[in-house]
């Protein structure tokens, strides 16, 4: 059985394009800037493992934060590029999601970035993952495009690759893969007009969605870090 919902070898020289166009860039301030809110405080932690790395884009996020990243994918084309940027204290390796090449507690962080919504079983994948992450003082960081969203609503029914294959989580869903493991937080962000003329207000219009913690934004982050119960900015 395919392990993925959709072959990412397919587009890893492709992939970061998106990055490189207004809108793009426009998310990609906006979804960093919320996970750079969920790592906020002391972290007290240095080992990453990234499931679900694709070309390196958030491993190198990570490693300027700080981190030393160990990044999986099972698609040996993303690993590839990924491997090709040459990222500071980073690591990549060709790995199934469902079944993590690792010790139990191996990691201070494990973070999944886009990457729930592409596998065959959410569920699966985040034992895995919990499994990796050291229970004292870890933690679990999942960053997922929001089924809420208008514009994931319009790439689903359009059919475009790789939306089209992708099982999008709404943010109280979201919260509910997180609880077994502790008490999440969960945020939702990068609320961005719709106008593309309108694309330099997405600072501000991000900043009003969480402020008056809409639903919809286009990207979901939610952290577990276990033994605590801080829940801030979103489902309760």
């Amino acid at each position: 059985m395919r392990r993925s919902r959709f072959d990412f070898g397919r587009v890893a020289h492709s992939y970061d394009d998106w990055y490189g166009t207004p809108l793009g860039r426009t998310y990609d301030v906006l979804e960093k800037r919320a996970v750079e809110r969920a790592l906020a405080g002391p972290v007290g932690a240095d080992r990453l493992l990234e499931v679900g790395c694709g070309t390196g884009h958030w491993s190198a996020f990570f490693s300027a934060h700080g981190f030393t990243v160990t990044g999986v994918d099972i698609a040996p084309e993303m690993i590839a590029v990924a491997r090709a940027k040459k990222i500071a204290n980073a690591a990549f390796q060709v790995a199934d999601a469902h079944s993590l090449p690792f010790s139990d507690e191996e990691f201070d962080v494990t973070a999944a970035i886009t990457t729930l919504e592409f596998v065959r079983d959410a569920q699966a994948v985040l034992r895995e993952i919990a499994r990796c992450t050291r229970g004292s003082g870890g933690f679990i960081l999942a960053g997922v495009l929001n089924a809420l969203a208008a514009i994931n609503v319009r790439r689903k029914a359009a059919g475009d690759a790789p939306y089209s294959d992708a099982r999008f989580f709404s943010p109280r869903e979201v919260k509910d893969l997180l609880e077994p493991y502790g008490k999440p937080y969960i945020a939702v962000a990068a609320f961005v007009p719709s106008v593309g003329g309108a694309l330099p207000l997405a600072p501000f219009t991000d900043f009003v969605g969480r402020l008056l913690r809409s639903q919809r934004g286009a990207f979901i982050v939610g952290r577990v870090r276990p033994g605590t119960d801080r829940v801030t900015e979103g489902i309760r």
